[in-house]
């Protein structure tokens, strides 16, 4: 029988569900107000507080200790990507749920133990995949995103994020009524590991680097047809020149960098004219911040010269730098050690991909916890983490919530 867990899930992947057996739920959009307005359900019928703040985060909170302020965050996210899994972000969430569920009734049973609250949070569009950038919600609730400038990211038909958080009804006006104290976030891996080592739980320790550069190539319209080759200012030729001379230096390098071009709009994209103006959004991700601030200052070194005989211009409209970070090593020494009690296998690493809890690290200590991704999916509608796994981390991330809501 499936475990309770793994039947919110499933309910949970019916929401925006793809013909693949994925899942598309972007922000702001239909699926992603269905998920909030089931999870919504599910936080008040276990009695438990509902508030959703300006950047449409919303809280389950429940009170253990009402004669403090102070509280404990568990979760993750419900957006996803076009391509997106049943697991990514919403297995933290509804884990998350189950969790502060058990520790309610433990402490119900044992009164007077806890110290603060706990809040159950799914943050604003954490993927960015209609708006970016990503992270948005929990950067605001860190205070490194400003709300104005958050409500008003456009998405490719020009909708802004407020506009579509108020067309779902998830718009809020009022902050978290807490101090936040922790954090604590479940998540499946997304990269293989875990699985290749044959551990049960990944203590995420620190991030690596990112570098993500949005370059727009500026050429000229001309018909197709009878323009003149040598006549023409192509932007998505001298974009795709970038993007092959992007790979190559990747791979010549040696660094064990992974990079992408993963994102390209073409205008005025028809089939009758010269592309005019293409923008390309690439990245580098290294688990040293120099390696990956070098690699894009060589990649904009060799672009522009690249693509000028084509008479196309370089325009920089995005330079986002990502250094590393260490996230709590309380929490990480915490969840070791519950991992141990719990009998479980668990090891020290540090994530590629970027999570909420590295957004929230700047306002609080945050833990990361990770479980096996089979065959390192994810962003794919295969993604899979099998049953037992998925309770395993719920199991431990119960005790570091219990332990973090307890401790002097």
């Amino acid at each position: 029988m499936a475990s309770i867990l793994n039947r919110l899930l499933e309910t949970f992947a019916r929401i925006g569900a793809t013909p693949d057996g994925g899942v598309c739920r972007l922000t702001g959009t239909p699926e992603d107000g269905g998920a909030r307005v089931r999870l919504a359900a599910e936080i008040l019928s276990r009695q438990f507080g509902l508030h959703v703040d300006p950047i449409g985060n919303m809280f389950g909170i429940a009170t253990l200790a009402p004669s403090s302020q102070e509280a404990v965050l568990v979760g993750s996210h419900l957006d996803s990507q076009p391509t997106g899994g049943r697991y990514d972000g919403v297995y933290g969430v509804l884990a998350g749920l189950l969790a502060v569920e058990a520790v309610v009734a433990r402490a119900a049973a044992e009164p007077g133990k806890a110290r603060r609250n706990l809040v159950l949070a799914n943050w604003t569009n954490e993927e960015g995949a209609r708006f970016q950038p990503s992270l948005t919600g929990s950067s605001v609730f860190a205070g490194t995103l400003a709300l104005d400038a958050a409500l008003g990211l456009i998405d490719g038909a020009g909708v802004a994020l407020g506009e579509a958080l108020a067309a779902i009804g998830y718009r809020g006006t009022a902050d978290l009524p807490l101090q936040p104290r922790r954090y604590v976030e479940l998540h499946v891996e997304q990269g293989p590991l875990l699985e290749v080592e044959g551990i049960e739980i990944g203590v995420v320790t620190g991030c690596w680097a990112a570098r993500k550069l949005s370059l727009v190539f500026h050429g000229e319209p001309s018909h197709t047809g009878p323009t003149r080759m040598a006549r023409r200012r192509d932007a998505l030729r001298a974009a795709a020149r970038a993007i092959e001379l992007h790979h190559q230096l990747i791979e010549a390098s040696g660094s064990g960098a992974h990079a992408s071009a993963a994102r390209i709009t073409v205008d005025p994209n028809s089939p009758n004219v010269t592309p005019s103006r293409v923008q390309v959004w690439f990245e580098f991700r290294h688990e040293k911040a120099a390696v990956a601030v070098a690699l894009g200052d060589a990649f904009l070194a060799e672009a522009r010269p690249a693509v000028a005989p084509l008479g196309v211009d370089i325009e920089i409209a995005v330079d986002e730098q990502r250094g590393t970070a260490s996230l709590d090593p309380h929490g990480a020494a915490l969840t070791t050690a519950v991992a141990r009690e719990l009998d479980l296998s668990s090891m020290e690493m540090k994530t590629i991909a970027g999570h909420d809890a590295l957004a929230l690290n700047k306002r609080m200590p945050a833990s990361l916890i990770f479980v096996p991704s089979q065959g390192g999916l994810s962003h794919n509608p295969a993604e899979f983490t099998d049953e037992a796994a998925l309770d395993k981390g719920l199991a431990v991330l119960t005790e570091v919530l219990w332990q973090l809501v307890t401790e002097e």
